[in-house]
């Protein structure tokens, strides 16, 4: 009734309703501060500004959005219990902002709401992996005509939100401060017609282009330089050798024993059928064969071994520490002397053989360590030189007529260090060895993903990264949209991290004033403007709450997590904080979900949770609105002797990090 009659009455009707219907709510109810079916009592969940937020209204605002129905590990993932109460502390902050600006709401204006819209308002953290705002109750809080029923409303709030009446009008209050404060922020953000257009061209252009992307990394593994190109390398650049050697002595001091050794990989996994594995051995027992016999070591890894990473070159696998191999492997490369090769050795990865090329330990010379660290300097110099040299001459065949079709071929007789073709009739050349010279270097390129290979993008849009690899496409993507089909390539490599890119468009599609209609125009805007205030709000929510942290004006109720260990294993915690071997405790901000992990020691195995977690399965999880005490049961297993798992855990780390700086 009260709807209707609101809807045909004018504005000063509209303020005496307000007034009766307050009445109607302390007649019936008691007041603002009337007790229902509060939840929480006098525990707190947070203080904000020397006001109080309950657990119970953390608890009303949960359960109400339904986050306690989530599975518990969705609940902990998305971090929900982080949303509600960053939601409360935020609007806390919010209104106070918006009592200091004068503005005013009382408990009639939320009645009045309630009573003629049958909504609520629910804030969330401003980084909640959902929505908060105004949330539509009116089935709970009308009749079956749809008026608006006092006594639903009453039981809706004391039983479903399991408030008080003057607790949810309070509430209400503060949500309603607080969303005239969020709309003063965002009101004044506006849209242009420029950023409108521009939208629209991020939208509808699209661009599709083939390109060949030459790698620093591929250039690199191909390079075997000689001795006497590395001193007259190192000889021009005594300075970068110093300072580098400088910078790395500390990894070629104190060493533990090394070797250096190459090998060749013949695959077959020992789950393999036999014939399978037969196989595999024969065709390592080849290789050797032909190693015995005096062929080249590094030139049969190159063509043959299946470790592709080493194969490159040469087999080489630089210096190790014992341990850094497979048992197998490890046992053979210490037991051979400088220049000798292996027997076949079998590993859980198939058949090697293995050459040894070097050997150190203790001090590295500083001679030896600067020759080392010097062709890693020439290598990387070189190969840079390399990359661009062959980019800057594919573009340059493009610009005489080689044709995208036939760059490939261009390319692999480059590679080849065949005469370069200059045009599609060179390339179409029909000598027969020069045919199948050409077939087994476009094979050796397959075999090599930096290799330099004529690839084809999908269409993709201005904002998109359309060639995958560690760096950042934006370079590229700005120069082919600078770019039409009367233009289609670059005047020089386009440089994307340490690689260089050559490309020609095969497609452009661009934004045109034809088909920008005014309801594509609204669309735009509405999604920019969307975009634009909730970005604004962000920006000033984030700065309210980092400068109340600032001035401790936030503070967090927190409780402990006790963990007791029963038995041979260990417990650790997400968020960390739990790292138990023995009993420990960890503290964790008010509703926090601990994941906590159960890893049973060797030989032993998990029984089973006990207080705040319950069951046998080897994760739980416990939510910290109280104090909370866990404890979790182990069987079986060794007693642990000096020294203890964790320490010899720790002395191993701590070996593999000095091998991995060595290596380094």
């Amino acid at each position: 009734m009260l709807d209707k009659i609101a809807s045909r009455l004018q504005t000063y009707v509209l303020v005496a309703l307000v007034t009766l219907l307050s009445a109607v709510f302390i007649l019936q109810f008691g007041g603002p501060q009337a007790e229902g079916c509060t939840a929480g009592g006098t525990a707190y969940a947070a203080k904000v500004d020397g006001e109080t937020i309950s657990a119970g209204e953390y608890r009303a605002v949960y359960t109400f959005l339904g986050f306690n129905r989530a599975p518990a590990e969705q609940q902990r993932r998305e971090r929900l219990w982080e949303a509600v109460l960053d939601g409360l502390i935020e609007r806390t902050l919010l209104a106070h902002e918006a009592r200091e600006l004068g503005f005013e709401v009382d408990e009639d204006e939320v009645m009045l709401r309630l009573a003629k819209e049958g909504t609520m308002r629910v804030s969330l953290g401003i980084d909640a992996p959902y929505p908060g705002g105004e949330v539509n109750i009116r089935a709970s809080v009308t009749d079956q005509d749809g008026n608006f029923d006092p006594e639903r409303a009453r039981s809706f709030i004391q039983y479903s939100l399991q408030r008080s009446v003057g607790e949810f009008t309070e509430a209400q209050v503060e949500e309603e401060l607080a969303q005239r404060m969020r709309d003063m922020i965002t009101t004044p953000v506006e849209v242009s017609e420029q950023e409108v257009w521009d939208a629209y061209v991020r939208e509808r252009d699209r661009a599709r282009i083939k390109y060949v992307r030459f790698s620093v990394a591929y250039y690199r593994e191909k390079l075997e330089p000689s001795e006497a190109e590395l001193d007259a390398w190192i000889a021009e650049h005594p300075d970068e050798v110093n300072r580098e050697y400088e910078q790395n002595r500390h990894r070629y001091t104190g060493l533990e024993p090394q070797v250096r050794a190459q090998h060749i990989l013949i695959k077959a996994s020992r789950d393999a059928a036999e014939d399978v594995r037969a196989a595999a051995r024969e065709r390592a027992e080849d290789l050797l064969r032909q190693i015995r016999a005096g062929a080249d070591f590094s030139e049969l890894a190159r063509r043959y071994s299946e470790d592709t990473g080493s194969a490159r070159r040469g087999g080489d696998l630089g210096y190790n520490p014992r341990g850094r191999m497979v048992a197998e492997f490890d046992e053979a490369q210490f037991a051979l002397d400088i220049g000798e090769v292996s027997d076949i050795v079998e590993t859980t990865f198939g058949f090697h053989i293995i050459k040894v090329t070097g050997k150190r330990e203790g001090d590295v010379p500083e001679d030896e360590a600067k020759r080392e660290l010097a062709e890693r300097l020439f290598r990387d110099d070189r190969a840079e030189a390399m990359a661009r040299e062959a980019a800057v001459a594919a573009l340059h065949a493009l610009e005489e007529g080689v044709t995208l079709d036939d760059l490939q071929d261009w390319i692999d007789r480059r590679e080849a260090g065949e005469p370069e073709a200059q045009g599609t009739e060179a390339n179409a050349a029909d000598d027969e060895g020069a045919a199948e010279e050409n077939e087994e270097a476009t094979d050796e390129t397959e075999r090599n993903p930096l290799a330099p290979t004529v690839r084809e993008t999908m269409r993709f849009g201005r904002t998109d990264n359309p060639i995958r690899g560690p760096f950042d496409s934006g370079p590229l993507v700005r120069d082919v949209f600078s770019r039409s089909m009367d233009d289609p390539r670059p005047d020089e490599p386009i440089v994307l991290g340490n690689d260089f890119i050559v490309y020609e468009l095969t497609e452009r599609d661009e934004a045109t004033r034809e088909e920008f209609t005014d309801e594509v125009r609204q669309r735009l805007r509405e999604g920019l403007l969307r975009a634009k205030r909730d970005e604004a709000l962000r920006l000033y929510v984030t700065r309210l709450v980092e400068q109340a942290k600032r001035d401790g004006r936030i503070r967090i109720r927190t409780f402990d997590l006790e963990v007791a260990v029963n038995g041979q294993g260990t417990v650790e915690s997400d968020p960390p904080g739990i790292d138990c071997p023995e009993d420990c405790s960890g503290t964790y901000e008010f509703a926090t979900m601990v994941r906590l992990t159960a890893r049973p020691a060797p030989g032993a195995r998990f029984a089973g949770w006990s207080g705040g977690c319950v069951g046998t399965d080897e994760t739980c999880i416990v939510t910290l609105s109280e104090a909370q005490n866990v404890s979790a049961r182990f069987r079986g297993g060794d007693t642990p002797t000096s020294p203890s798992m964790s320490s010899m855990r720790e002395t191993s780390d701590e070996a593999t990090d000095e091998d991995d700086t060595a290596e380094d």
